[in-house]
């Protein structure tokens, strides 16, 4: 069984100051130290959501050797500049006990930062954008944990994840088809448009305060 669920959010900004300033207004709390991905060329923070996580990630300024090629197209500049005019959630990864070929996805590759270590696979970007996928970050990315997921050892906030509305339009059910073959626990709900529009279709997360019962919307 590869048992997926969502491992965690990834929230993009084109500074990890500016990305990280932004969810604590929006949630008030206190994000991780910077985490650094060597070999990525990226730095994060993180906050916990109970079973999953929101990681704020932004390319490493003081990294001279940055993968060009590195996770949420965050090393592309035509990216950065349609769609990271402001901070913004912009992918999700799903984790699994095990990582099967798949059209979907590209090759997996090994990453590890200080004692954690995973496999990761990136969404097929050709095969994606020959399906009407131009902006591939709606597909989710896999992660498969070869260590204990930092998820255990994190401060836990008080929030939790209530449910993650994905907006879509007609030309990509393929996203739809895909979510529901993995039989995910987590609550998605998929809201299909007319739009043509890559900036218009987005994801939009929903947290809830376990101190009021209050609802928070990130997107």
């Amino acid at each position: 069984m590869a048992n997926f669920k969502i491992d965690h959010f990834v929230f993009g900004a084109n500074t990890l100051s500016e990305g990280s300033n932004t969810i604590k207004k929006i949630l008030d709390e206190d994000l991780s130290e910077i985490n650094v991905h060597e070999t990525m060329g990226t730095h994060n923070r993180v906050i916990s959501l109970g079973s999953c996580y929101l990681e704020v990630i932004s390319l490493d300024p003081k990294n001279q050797n940055a993968n060009k090629n590195t996770w949420f197209n965050l090393g592309d500049k035509i990216y950065r500049k349609k769609f990271l005019k402001i901070p913004k959630l912009i992918s999700f990864v799903i984790s699994s006990d095990e990582l099967n070929s798949s059209i979907f996805f590209e090759k997996e590759f090994f990453v590890s930062r200080n004692k954690y270590k995973w496999f990761f696979k990136k969404p097929n970007f050709e095969y994606l954008k020959k399906n009407n996928f131009t902006n591939t970050n709606l597909f989710p990315s896999l992660i498969n944990w070869q260590s204990v997921s930092p998820l255990n050892e994190m401060k836990r906030s008080s929030f939790i994840f209530e449910s993650l509305e994905i907006i879509l339009n007609k030309n990509h059910k393929l996203l739809q088809d895909f979510l529901l073959s993995l039989n995910l626990k987590d609550r998605i709900i998929f809201n299909f448009n007319d739009s043509l529009d890559d900036e218009l279709l987005s994801l939009k997360l929903t947290l809830k305060s376990s101190m009021n019962d209050k609802f928070i919307l990130i997107s």
